[in-house]
């Protein structure tokens, strides 16, 4: 017997029609892939749907403890633009708030978008796809991060030569504006004369933060914050993040002051801001 089913054999254990599974698939409720143009469901991701649901299978079915990452990542490997964005609702009715979306959905599922790609179970042009979708979820997400009020001061948000990743740089762009900064998000793979060009411009600034995953681009990163300290204030942070920094120390080996991730760079940016405040007094 096969460990996966159709939509209309799992609709009919369900007791509800085709479509409305489909919807439960396309709002990433019930998880699914595709093969050979059709939808398969998992025995077990039904059994597992219908004890979080109980007999009414029509009801309401967003929790906050479901994957919505392997969600995602299904319907960013189908190349699915509307499926992915309706995983996002889906997640958000079940009360996740955007940085949630990011930190424990999005981020995941590149992150095992990448390992797939790095072990040969997809091609690039399937991560390029997956890619291109998240750039499209974030763009629609950003609005989201907005927060009126008073600006603690400007952050650059950049990543060196050789690194071709910008998505991160765009989920640290949005959340350091949610934390009450004005962000200017220089992009990838950034020549380091362009980046100086732009430290000289854009001061005063309260803080530099610079990403690298690709570990490749760490020798230009070394030269990149080389520029941030010869262009800023001593006392304004440069700090460091992304899959090819491990750690503080590492981040200070590179000449960065400390290293961040998603959830502590806003509060590695007031760090240094309150520490340049105290040495102004």
């Amino acid at each position: 017997m096969s460990d996966f089913l159709t939509l209309q054999q799992a609709a009919e254990r369900l007791g509800v029609h085709y479509m409305t599974v489909y919807r439960y698939v396309r709002l990433g409720q019930l998880n699914a892939h595709k093969e050979g143009g059709t939808w398969r469901v998992g025995r077990d991701d039904l059994e597992l749907f219908q004890h979080r649901n109980g007999s009414d299978s029509s009801a309401a079915v967003s929790r906050r403890n479901v994957a919505w990452h392997e969600r995602l990542e299904n319907r960013l490997l189908d190349g699915d633009a509307s499926g992915s964005w309706k995983v996002i609702e889906g997640a958000m009715m079940a009360g996740l708030v955007p940085f949630e979306i990011y930190s424990d959905v999005i981020v995941p599922a590149l992150a095992s978008i990448g390992r797939k790609w790095q072990e040969g179970e997809i091609g690039v042009g399937e991560e390029h796809v997956a890619a291109v979708l998240v750039g499209r979820l974030i763009g629609r997400l950003g609005p989201r991060f907005s927060r009126p009020g008073r600006r603690k001061g400007t952050v650059v948000v950049a990543a060196p030569s050789g690194e071709r990743h910008s998505l991160n740089l765009a989920m640290v762009s949005d959340v350091l504006q949610a934390g009450g900064y004005t962000v200017v998000d220089l992009g990838a793979d950034l020549p380091v004369e362009a980046f100086q060009a732009e430290l000289e411009r854009r001061q005063p600034l309260t803080a530099v933060c610079i990403g690298v995953l690709n570990a490749e681009a760490r020798e230009d990163c070394r030269r990149m914050i080389a520029a941030a300290r010869r262009t800023v204030s001593r006392s304004v942070p440069v700090i460091l993040g992304g899959g090819a920094i491990d750690g503080d120390n590492d981040a200070m080996s590179l000449g960065a002051d400390r290293s961040a991730d998603l959830h502590s760079v806003v509060d590695a940016v007031g760090a240094g801001r309150d520490e340049s405040q105290m040495v102004s007094v």
